[in-house]
């Protein structure tokens, strides 16, 4: 009894002195402290975050899928401010807050509408566009900060009309009645929209102390539509095969032609699928090989880059004189789908996903030996004909002697 007692005392000490100090006045101190600090933070959050809505990432491999709901845009809109009205943008977004793009400038975006896949986008210009804009790519201003939400879907919006207007896609003109003419774009120098400190930014930044009259179209958009209406532009990474001249050449022991190096080359390199490159002959005569630079025959023919063919002389006809090769690659580009419904306007964006790339080479089987090179030179002909019509001409005097000597 008497150590049960010693026990439960020791323990109400312990507990009276954990009272003593949740009770104390240094207790209550940090209470408020934890408050405040809490209290601050939201209102920190608050004040930093300008943007309507935070933009959920486009899902990879599925993009925007079959159908999605629009959601109604909120605000009065980014303004991007000229010496007229000034040219208003939303930032338009399914329910789940996925940005999208409308494609269709002359007919309304209506919100809570269920828009449905439809064709793939083949406009290569198109998607260039939008894979080189927000949300995958962000703007910085000129101090190298990353503009606002507001200011990346302005300038990804607007791109988007341009080049719709300048390559004559449908329902894209130069605006009328309400809609703003899409040439005063180009003028924009300043964009901003209603928040809690009707925030304004420029080129040079968002700061109170901005002021560059630099145009945003100038700075962020030209080049993007420039480079968009190449003939060969495309936003996905290409492979290519080359062959470095077409000579050939025969093995010491001469029972195969050798080609010069053939080389395959990607375009995009750090968005190329690693070990998805696979090499193949696609016809040849019989026998043909591929060897390395110390002429061994290569029996992998994936994730080759450097080879050269070998063809058996024995096997080459006037049939079959010709080597075809072929190669396929994956790359990580960019894919997209028009979204419609009846009475709103087209809309997309584009998201990540494994693109299928292939090339081709045709050799042909041209081979002509190395032959000394043993014409003379004009002046060795010259000497030699010389040479020639002297001992020619010896003869005839010799010829002509010898009878003389012989009657005397």
């Amino acid at each position: 009894m008497e150590k049960i007692y010693m026990e439960n005392n020791q323990n109400n000490k312990k507990q009276s002195t954990f009272q003593q100090v949740f009770k104390s006045q240094l207790s209550k101190k940090l209470s408020v402290m934890m408050v405040l600090v809490s209290f601050f933070s939201f209102l920190l959050i608050g004040v930093t975050n300008v943007s309507y809505a935070a933009v959920t990432p486009i899902p990879p491999d599925e993009g925007l899928g079959d159908s999605f709901t629009t959601q109604a845009p909120t605000g009065t809109g980014i303004i991007g401010q000229n010496s007229g009205a000034g040219f208003p943008v939303f930032m338009y977004s399914t329910t789940e807050g996925i940005p999208i793009f409308c494609l269709e400038r002359d007919i309304d975006y209506r919100g809570g509408v269920t828009m449905t896949k439809k064709e793939k986008i083949t406009d290569q210009g198109l998607l260039y566009v939008m894979a080189h804009t927000f949300p995958h790519y962000k703007f910085k201003d000129a101090n190298g900060e990353v503009f606002p939400d507001e200011v990346q879907t302005w300038i990804t919006q607007v791109a988007i009309w341009q080049y719709l207007y300048e390559t004559g896609a449908a329902n894209n003109g130069t605006g009328s009645g309400n809609v703003a003419d899409i040439e005063s774009i180009k003028t924009v120098s300043s964009i901003y929209w209603q928040d809690s400190e009707l925030t304004t930014c420029r080129v040079d930044g968002c700061a109170a102390g901005a002021s560059s009259q630099a145009t945003f179209y100038d700075t962020y958009i030209a080049d993007i539509i420039a480079n968009a209406k190449q003939s060969n532009v495309t936003t996905n990474g290409t492979i290519s095969m080359s062959l470095a001249n077409q000579e050939m050449s025969i093995t010491e022991d001469e029972k195969y032609y050798q080609t010069s190096l053939v080389t395959i080359t990607k375009s995009d390199p750090d968005n190329f699928v690693d070990g998805s490159l696979e090499v193949s002959i696609k016809s040849a005569p019989d026998g043909t090989i591929l060897v390395d630079e110390n002429g061994q025959e290569i029996k992998d023919y994936s994730n080759l880059e450097k080879f050269y063919v070998r063809i058996p002389v024995e096997s080459v006809t006037e049939e079959n004189k010709v080597v075809q090769l072929y190669a396929t690659g994956t790359v990580r580009g960019y894919d997209g789908y028009y979204y419609r419904a009846d009475g709103a306007q087209t809309v997309s964006t584009v998201f990540t996903n494994d693109v299928p790339t292939d090339t081709g080479l045709e050799i042909p089987i041209n081979y002509t030996p190395e032959v000394p090179d043993t014409s003379m030179s004009i002046a060795q002909s010259v000497y030699f004909i010389g040479l020639v019509v002297l001992l020619c001409g010896v003869g005839i005097i010799y010829a002509n002697t010898k009878p003389k000597k012989q009657q005397q």
